[in-house]
């Protein structure tokens, strides 16, 4: 059986630092600005504090993934992020759907940039740099704990250098590749898109609320889990050889096609890889083919499958 060893040696450096320039940055104002948005997110804006964030999904009226959003605030805004090159049609979707309510969106993804922590001292170190950033909380989308930080792009070095002070390890992007796969944690315009729904991104007990009340694609969301029929899943593979390319064939054992790769990274003596797959054979130990290379469904350790509705 082949299980991730839970992070380890992320674990052992207190928090991954993680510079996310490409992310876009969506800034709401306004009284109702959390009640806006919790009628819209497939995430529970209700707990949204200075110094706790949340992640959710933004979906299509049809339940298709318009990006993934994580929410910070600092008082008197909400900060949100957004997929790469994706801020400007989240702004206009997400303003078809403000009438009445007392709140105001603006793009102000030119000024402001995302750092994130991964790992368990993430919270604290970042309450260490707070005065560097323009507004942060803790936010776990790995399981092994998290925080999101926003800063103003002028300050980013600074703010770095400060979460580095206080005990981040910076992380390469082999690195961070290595503990997004190893989480099993897609990412929006590499492992899935706008093709997708929650259940096909494996995100549907990750980033999705089954506690709170309506947000924009809910029906098409609870047919779907109610059906259980989902055609495809996005699942993390432990491959015996060299990283697959993004894009090769997943075969069955009998030479089936069966899915792709979408992320791949070097790890110890094998590789790690993100694939989507057809669900039949995304259970975890069964045993595939990528690229000529024995290749087997990983059953991601159940520290690391963080809920949608913390506690």
């Amino acid at each position: 059986m082949s299980d991730f060893p839970a992070s380890s040696r992320f674990r052992a450096v207190g928090a991954l630092l993680v510079e996310q320039p490409d992310l876009g940055t969506l800034v709401v104002r306004g009284r109702d600005r959390k009640t806006w948005l919790n009628g819209l997110l497939t995430c529970d804006v209700a707990p949204l504090a200075a110094s706790r964030g949340v992640w959710g999904l933004l979906l299509t009226k049809q339940g298709k993934i318009v990006s993934d959003v994580t929410l910070v605030e600092d008082g008197d805004a909400v900060y949100m992020s957004t997929a790469p090159q994706r801020s400007a049609e989240l702004r206009e979707l997400l303003e078809r759907h403000l009438i009445m309510e007392d709140a105001e969106l603006f793009d102000q993804t030119p000024e402001l940039a995302w750092v994130t922590l991964h790992g368990a001292d993430a919270s604290s170190i970042a309450a260490l740099a707070r005065a560097a950033s323009v507004a942060s909380g803790a936010v776990d989308w790995t399981g092994l704990g998290g925080a999101a930080l926003v800063v103003e792009r002028s300050r980013q070095a600074e703010l770095v250098t400060e979460l580095v002070r206080g005990g981040a390890t910076a992380a390469s992007p082999t690195e961070w590749l290595a503990l997004r796969i190893e989480t099993g944690l897609p990412a929006y315009g590499v492992d899935f898109d706008e093709r997708d729904n929650p259940h096909e991104a494996s995100l549907d007990r990750r980033a999705v609320s089954w506690t709170k009340g309506c947000y924009l694609g809910q029906e098409v969301v609870c047919m779907q889990d109610m059906r259980g029929k989902v055609k495809r899943r996005i699942v993390p593979l432990v491959v015996t050889g060299t990283p697959p390319a993004p894009g090769s064939s997943v075969l069955s054992l009998d030479g089936q096609s069966v899915g792709e790769v979408t992320s791949s990274a070097p790890v110890n003596r094998g590789a790690l890889a993100l694939a989507r797959v057809k669900t039949n054979f995304s259970d975890p130990e069964m045993r595939l083919e990528v690229s000529g290379q024995p290749a087997e469904v990983a059953r991601l350790a159940a520290a690391i499958v963080p809920s949608a509705d913390p506690s």
